[in-house]
């Protein structure tokens, strides 16, 4: 039982059984192929602490909360983060899912876990990620050749990232030889236009997002007048790299011999060089992310149009926020700026 192809159901006929097997394996793809990996850490852990302590098969699924309660506090309080805690119990809770086993988390596992949380040593509390600021992108493009097609590949896609306040792996593949049906292709649906302030926008469909999975969404970008100008970064690398195959990924480049992919890593391993040659500490890839909605917000724009830029589906990305003292007394000072306008103009109308 050590495994998620366990399973403690009684005997089943041959159609049941295959029944079952099927709904079994469909609901494990619920959970990403990488996210169930991290599910197995838990599984194992669970199923040491249950043979260490001599618990037998019978009572692990369904396990009982007070089982599940002593796991917790052994293997966690005072030892892990409570996010690693809480990665645990999902992979156990899927086991139970997928094996038809209630599952038995309640007051006390809820309470348990709160004091792991508060016992976490402060080695497991990983420093919030930088963001890519302004500067950062303005560095980039100066140690970038735009003559080159790797480097505009490299523009576009830092480009699309930090405007659209976009996930790497959304936009970028992991590797060459993970490249799947969830990549954004050169030849994904396209939507191009002007909106009516004259500022022109691009989105580009993508097949396969983090909080929508295989339905996708559309990743819209909006022109700028400035040195990051995320259209013309993006209309520039598809006429550069227009010999690449539309069954390419969004950002694959030619090269002499015909044409490569560009991956995450080679992607951030770029950007960090020449930041490193400026002067900069190295950012990891979720910085554009971070970046693009803080550069949005210090600029005045609403936190709900933030929010759907960067396709968030909760205000989970206020948790994100960096500079937060500046960035409160700007939407604070706008609104009391505004109120007081329309105090005067009342008090004027007053008077007339």
């Amino acid at each position: 039982m050590s495994s998620f192809t366990g399973t403690t159901l009684p005997s089943l006929t041959p159609t049941n059984a295959a029944v079952h097997a099927t709904n079994r394996a469909t609901s494990l793809f619920a959970a990403s192929e990488r996210t169930r990996g991290s599910y197995v850490a838990g599984l194992l852990r669970f199923n040491h602490f249950c043979d260490l302590h001599s618990i037998p098969e019978s009572a692990r699924m369904p396990a009982s909360e007070a089982l599940l309660s002593m796991f917790v506090s052994s293997y966690g309080a005072g030892l892990v983060a409570a996010g690693t805690v809480s990665t645990w119990l999902s992979g156990l809770q899927l086991w139970h899912t997928v094996n038809l086993a209630p599952w038995h988390g309640g007051t006390l596992l809820s309470r348990t876990r709160k004091g792991v949380s508060k016992l976490a040593p402060e080695s497991s509390r990983r420093p919030p990620r930088d963001p890519v600021m302004f500067d950062h992108m303005r560095t980039l493009r100066a140690g970038l050749d735009l003559t080159n097609s790797r480097d505009s590949a490299i523009w576009a896609a830092a480009c699309v990232a930090w405007r659209g306040c976009a996930r790497l792996g959304e936009v970028l593949i992991e590797a060459p030889s993970s490249v799947s049906s969830k990549n954004v292709t050169r030849g994904c649906p396209k939507r191009r236009g002007c909106a009516s302030n004259n500022h022109r926008f691009i989105g580009v469909h993508l097949p396969w997002t983090k909080t929508k999975g295989a339905q996708g969404d559309w990743l819209t970008v909006t022109g700028t007048s400035d040195a990051a100008d995320a259209v013309s970064a993006l209309e520039h690398h598809l006429v550069v790299n227009s010999a690449v195959p539309d069954s390419a990924p969004l950002f694959a480049y030619i090269t002499s011999s015909g044409w490569a992919h560009l991956s995450k890593a080679d992607f951030i391993s770029r950007c960090n060089i020449i930041w490193a040659a400026a002067g900069m500490e190295a950012l990891n890839g979720h910085g554009f992310r971070i970046g693009g909605a803080m550069h949005l917000l210090l600029h005045g724009v609403d936190p709900w149009v933030v929010m759907k830029q960067g396709r968030w589906s909760s205000w989970a990305f206020l948790l994100y926020w960096r500079n937060v003292e500046e960035i409160l007394p700007l939407f604070i000072g706008d609104s009391l700026d505004t109120f007081n306008s329309i105090k005067a103009s009342i008090n004027r109308l007053a008077q007339l």
